[in-house]
C-alpha cells in the first residue's frame, strides 16, 4: 500500500512540495487540495483572452536561486527575462527617480547631508552580517539611529504607514534589513536594479507542475478545500475532511495560510492554534488596468503620502515589454488593508472610482477614456506582521502533530514574500517528509 500525502493549497509552497515528493524515489500517493478554480494562490495567474498575468504583481532577484533552478528544470529557462527596473517615489504632489545611487543623490526632499545620511544607512544594512542582531529593533529605531529623524519621517515612516498602517512603529528592522540585502544585490555593473520575470507569467510553472503530478498518477483537486483535520489516538492526523468525503491520511503539508490553517485543525492541537493565532496579517487589494497608454515613468512608484488609498502603483509595461501583454500596458495599484476594510468586498468599478481622484492627483492627463479593462483580486491574509521579535514567534516547519507539515510565507523571516524563497522552504520540506518515512519505515 502507498504512504498518502495530503497536500493543503496548491500556491508555491504547497504544489512545489508535492511536485519535489513526487520526484522522490518513495512511491507516495499524493493528492493537493486547493478550495480556488486554479492553483498559485498569492502567485496566480489569470487570462483576459489576450495574455495571462499574475493577479498581484511579481519579480525577483538575482539571488531567487531556487526559482530560476526550478525554472530551468521545468524547461522554462529560455523564457526567463533580467532588465532594468525603474523605481520612483510620489512625495508631497511630485515625482522623483530613485533607481541608481545618483539618484538618491540628487532626492530633493532631503538636505544634501540627509542624503548622504540615507546612502550610509543602506550601505550600513548591506554590510551588516547577522539580522538576528536587528529582530528586537524597530525600524523607526534603526533608522532614526544610523540615518536620523529628518530620513525616517520623510523616506521611510510614510512608507511603512502606508503599508503597515497601525503597525508601522513595531515592524522589525530585520525585515527592512533584508528587503534592502534582496534588492542590492539584484544590481547590474552600473548599480542599476535588474529584476526577473518569466515571459507568460508564473502559471506556466504551476501548471507544468500538475501536469507532472498528474501524469505521475497523483490528484490535484481544485474547487475542493479541506474542512477538517481529525487527530487520532497518537495524537496524529488520522484523516482529512474535504468536500469529496473523509480519508486516511499518513502525511500532510499545509502551504495554506496560518488563519486559514487553525480553522481546519483538531481539538487536540488547540495550544498550537493558538501560538499561530498570535501573529497577525494584513490583506491585499489589487486594481489591475489595462491602458491605451503608458501611465507612469517608472516601473514601481512607491506613495509616501498617508493620505492614499494605495502605496503603490506597479507599471509591469515600464519593465516588462508591452508586446508580451498584446500592446496594452498594465498597471497594479496596490493597497495593504486590515481583514474588515470595505475595499476587500469593491470590485474593480467601485474600486477604480474611489482612487480616481488620486491617480488624477498624481496623473493629471489620465481619462478613463484611457481604461481598456480592468480587475480587482484580493487576499485577506497577504502580510504577515512581522513585529519587533518576530523571530520568537515564526512557526517552525514541524508542528506537535508529527505527521503536520506547515509551510507558508509568515515563516521565511526575515525574508519577505518572495515565490523563490517558497520553493525553497517547499525543498526543505518534501525533504523531512522523505526523511520521516524512511526512519518510520526503519522501525
Amino acid at each position: 500500500m502507498k504512504t498518502r500525502v495530503d497536500v493543503i493549497g496548491a500556491g508555491i509552497s504547497g504544489l512545489a512540495s508535492a511536485y519535489f515528493l513526487a520526484k522522490s524515489d518513495i512511491p507516495f500517493e499524493i493528492h493537493v487540495w486547493e478550495k480556488d478554480a486554479s492553483p498559485g494562490g498569492l502567485a496566480g495567474t489569470f487570462s483576459n483572452g489576450d495574455f495571462t498575468i499574475e493577479k498581484f504583481y511579481h519579480h525577483f532577484y538575482l539571488r531567487d536561486v531556487a526559482l530560476t533552478e526550478l525554472i530551468n528544470e521545468l524547461g522554462m529557462g529560455d523564457d526567463l527575462i533580467w532588465r532594468p527596473g525603474s523605481t520612483g517615489s510620489y512625495y508631497q504632489q511630485q515625482p522623483y527617480r530613485l533607481s541608481s545611487p545618483v539618484d538618491l543623490l540628487k532626492y530633493k526632499p532631503l538636505g544634501i547631508i540627509d542624503r548622504f545620511r540615507l546612502g550610509w544607512m543602506i550601505l550600513h544594512a548591506r554590510r551588516h552580517k547577522d539580522w538576528h542582531e536587528l529582530d528586537d529593533t524597530s525600524v523607526r529605531d534603526y533608522v532614526t539611529r544610523v540615518a536620523g529623524e529628518r530620513v525616517y519621517r520623510t523616506v521611510w515612516e510614510p512608507l511603512f504607514r502606508g503599508k503597515f498602517g497601525k503597525y508601522a512603529d513595531s515592524i522589525s528592522a530585520a525585515w527592512l534589513w533584508c528587503k534592502l540585502i534582496d534588492r542590492g544585490t539584484s544590481q547590474s555593473k552600473s548599480g542599476r536594479e535588474l529584476l526577473g520575470y518569466l515571459r507568460g507569467g508564473l502559471g506556466r510553472i504551476f501548471n507544468t507542475m500538475v501536469e507532472f503530478l498528474e501524469s505521475r498518477g497523483h490528484q490535484v483537486h481544485f474547487g475542493r478545500g479541506i474542512k477538517k483535520l481529525k487527530s487520532d489516538a497518537d495524537g496524529r492526523i488520522g484523516s482529512i475532511v474535504t468536500d469529496e468525503g473523509e480519508f486516511d491520511t499518513d502525511f500532510v503539508v499545509s502551504g495554506v495560510q496560518l488563519p486559514d490553517l487553525a480553522r481546519i485543525l483538531p481539538d487536540s492541537l488547540d495550544s498550537y492554534k493558538k501560538t499561530i493565532g498570535e501573529i497577525k496579517f494584513l490583506g491585499n487589494v489589487c486594481l489591475i488596468l489595462t491602458l491605451k497608454r503608458s501611465l507612469s515613468d517608472f516601473y514601481w512608484t512607491n506613495i509616501s503620502d498617508v493620505s492614499f488609498p494605495f502605496i503603490g502603483i506597479i507599471e509591469q509595461t515600464k519593465w516588462a515589454s508591452p508586446d508580451d501583454y498584446a500592446g496594452k500596458h498594465i498597471v497594479y495599484i496596490s493597497s495593504y488593508i486590515g481583514q474588515d476594510d470595505p475595499r476587500m468586498k469593491m470590485d474593480a468599478t467601485e474600486l477604480l472610482d474611489s482612487y480616481l481622484p488620486y491617480i488624477r492627483k498624481m496623473f493629471p492627463e489620465f481619462s478613463i477614456g484611457d481604461v481598456l479593462e480592468k480587475f480587482a483580486w484580493r487576499a485577506p491574509y497577504a502580510q504577515p506582521i512581522c513585529e519587533v521579535g518576530y523571530r520568537d514567534m515564526r512557526p517552525g516547519i514541524t508542528t506537535p502533530a508529527e505527521n503536520l507539515y506547515v509551510c507558508t510565507m509568515a515563516q521565511i523571516y526575515p525574508h519577505d514574500r518572495q515565490v523563490s524563497n517558497g520553493v525553497e522552504m517547499a525543498r526543505k520540506v518534501s525533504g523531512m517528509v522523505v526523511e520521516r518515512f524512511s526512519e518510520e519505515s526503519e522501525s
